[in-house]
């Protein structure tokens, strides 16, 4: 390969590295008026402790009902409040979710250690990791003795809300 070439085929991954990082990403669903106020809520509570709260983590999307729409995640553990850390609990802490089909008031709320979503489009499942009854176990004596599982929820079409997938499809975590 001559000088020239080389340098014409440097010079365009060079280009074209740029234009890659320049690209915009793909854009978040603007959030539903609910979703927002609820967001707003608990970023003022960390305002108030005299934290920041960083809540760019806060909410995810997916459609975790496969209706074609994306359904709005907010945990408050995505929520960063520097300076307030423990704001939130270091254990439980409250998960909202959405219906991007209505948005206008939680279809599901909880309470859970962590809160994970897997797979895209209609294979898209909210994981949350609960313990205890969630569990399908009898509480412990003490924390430190608990028994904890990551647990599904699933669509209910009748009473448009999400709830707990059957026990028998948790995930132990050992």
């Amino acid at each position: 390969m001559s000088m020239r070439a080389a340098l014409s085929t440097s010079a365009f991954a060079l280009w074209l590295a740029f234009a890659l990082a320049a690209a915009p990403a793909a854009a978040q669903p603007a959030l539903p008026a609910a979703v927002a106020a609820a967001l707003k809520e608990n970023a003022d509570l960390c305002s108030e402790a005299g934290g920041k709260p960083d809540t760019s983590k806060a909410v995810k999307t997916a459609d975790l009902s496969s209706d074609g729409k994306p359904d709005f995640v907010l945990f408050l553990g995505w929520i960063d409040c520097v300076g307030a850390a423990s704001l939130y609990g270091d254990r439980e802490k409250t998960v909202m979710l959405y219906d991007g089909g209505a948005g206008t008031a939680p279809a599901f709320t909880g309470a859970a250690f962590d809160a994970k979503i897997e797979g895209e489009g209609a294979a898209a499942k909210l994981w949350l990791s609960v313990s205890g009854a969630d569990c399908g176990k009898s509480p412990a004596a003490d924390f430190a003795s608990e028994s904890f599982c990551d647990r599904s929820l699933v669509w209910n079409a009748k009473t448009k809300k999400f709830e707990y997938a059957p026990v028998a499809t948790v995930r132990m975590i050992e």
